[in-house]
């Protein structure tokens, strides 16, 4: 019996239909990888490399449905590009989790960083940072959880808030949660101090008895010498502050109390008075106000207008997740450093770094062959640099510096079509400043 030209081409068109496109066959080898991870790591990793691969051009017409001819416009390019930097964050993803069930640290969170970049969940902050801490990476861990990112402190987090603090040689981990709820309030009503605060020796309340700070928080209101604003202050924290906090009210000086202690009187206030050196050691701007828990190892000025930040820091500094004691055996006894190196920016020249310093000899001696035009020199040692797999220089990155070096050889066309396919680079602005700017000539 004779084939059917037809029958052929209608199987042949039903066989094209449902064969997966690129964009689909990566993640499924992706989301393999990641099952395989625990206990096939290396397999995993062979698997999600090949997916990272799959879809490492970046085609706007797989993300979008093209306009007439084909044409993609500028507002559905750029949806286009957002959607496949989520997809391509699925890819990095999936190759950061299999290098690190391998051992494999360092490029782990180079691939999970791009992941958290590309498309932040709290779920990617929180795998970075476990990877990060299983670096010892202490400080860098804590930033992350404190990030956007993240998210808030969850059931999940709080462990890994207690390793950051002990990695950083950090006296609170409690402390630090409480930072992370108070980034979110809004900065021009807040303003959280590092230094451990201590009262003086001669600290007391009018009320009787000395001046103590607890693990409850403490709201201490600052009243200038003449307390011109006084009466509307206590009027707005009497409605501000929550039922059962303690409020202590700060003359400027132990010899200028008068004023408020009239005002007080006049509107039968029950707050103590703090006397002795207090304003000295517990300063704030007058008219605001400054909460201070757990001991003193948080303290946070409240800027007017006071609600509704004064109950939210209040709220903040109320709850607990963690049973320790302050300060942690691992506390350094020095106050807190908090700097975290940001990644390499982007040389003078254009060229990419990759994902954290130091650059590798060979990068250096790639860019100096390009700064002095040996562009066949640098194209050779940026290619074998992006062969590499430790993920120092990422494959949108590598492209970018491949595309530069072209240009300088004069061709021209190939570096633009190399750029035209970059979509998860961390310099992606950068990238489409050098297409335009190779495009142009």
């Amino acid at each position: 019996m004779r084939d059917d030209p037809g029958m052929m081409i209608c199987a042949l068109v039903l066989l094209l239909a449902a064969a997966p496109s690129p964009v689909e066959e990566a993640e499924r080898l992706a989301a393999e990888a990641t099952r395989l991870s625990a206990q096939q790591p290396a397999e995993a990793l062979a698997t999600a490399r090949r997916a990272l691969g799959l879809t490492a051009e970046f085609e706007p017409t797989a993300f979008v449905r093209a306009g007439r001819r084909g044409e993609v416009v500028e507002d559905t390019f750029q949806a286009a590009r957002a959607s496949y930097r989520r997809h391509r964050a699925l890819l990095y993803e999936a190759v950061g989790a299999a290098l690190s069930a391998s051992g494999r640290q360092e490029p782990a969170a180079r691939y999970l960083r791009r992941a958290l970049l590309l498309d932040p969940t709290p779920a990617r902050a929180l795998t970075l940072t476990r990877v990060l801490l299983a670096l010892g990476r202490g400080r860098e861990a804590l930033d992350l959880l404190q990030g956007a990112a993240a998210g808030s402190p969850s059931a999940e987090s709080i462990p890994l808030f207690e390793r950051a603090a002990d990695a950083a040689e950090l006296p609170s981990a409690q402390a630090e949660i409480d930072r992370a709820r108070l980034k979110a309030l809004p900065a021009s009503a807040v303003e959280v101090r590092e230094v451990l605060l201590k009262l003086p020796a001669d600290a007391r309340l009018s009320s009787g008895g000395p001046l103590r700070l607890e693990a409850a928080p403490v709201v201490f209101y600052f009243a200038g010498a003449a307390c011109k604003t006084c009466s509307e202050d206590l009027d707005a924290l009497a409605r501000a502050v929550p039922p059962g906090t303690r409020v202590v009210l700060v003359p400027e000086g132990p010899e200028k109390d008068r004023a408020l202690r009239q005002v007080v009187q006049l509107y039968h206030y029950n707050w103590p008075i703090a006397l002795g050196s207090v304003a000295s050691a517990v300063s704030a701007p007058s008219g605001a106000l400054l909460v201070v828990g757990r001991s003193g190892w948080v303290s946070v000025v409240v800027k007017p207008p006071i609600m509704p930040a004064l109950s939210s820091v209040v709220g903040i500094l109320s709850k607990s997740q963690v049973t320790e004691t302050v300060p942690r055996k691992t506390w350094n006894l020095r106050p807190p450093d908090r700097r975290v190196s940001p990644p390499p920016a982007l040389l003078p020249a254009g060229l990419a770094p990759g994902e954290d310093d130091p650059a590798p000899p060979e990068f250096t001696a790639a860019v100096e062959a390009y700064r002095a035009r040996r562009y066949t020199e640098a194209l050779r040692a940026f290619e074998a640099l992006a062969a590499r797999d430790d993920g120092w220089l990422l494959p949108p990155e590598a492209r970018l510096d491949r595309a530069l070096a072209l240009a300088g050889l004069g061709r021209r066309e190939e570096a633009r079509r190399l750029l035209l396919r970059i979509g998860d680079s961390r310099f992606q602005e950068e990238v489409d400043r050098a297409l335009e700017k190779i495009g142009s000539r």
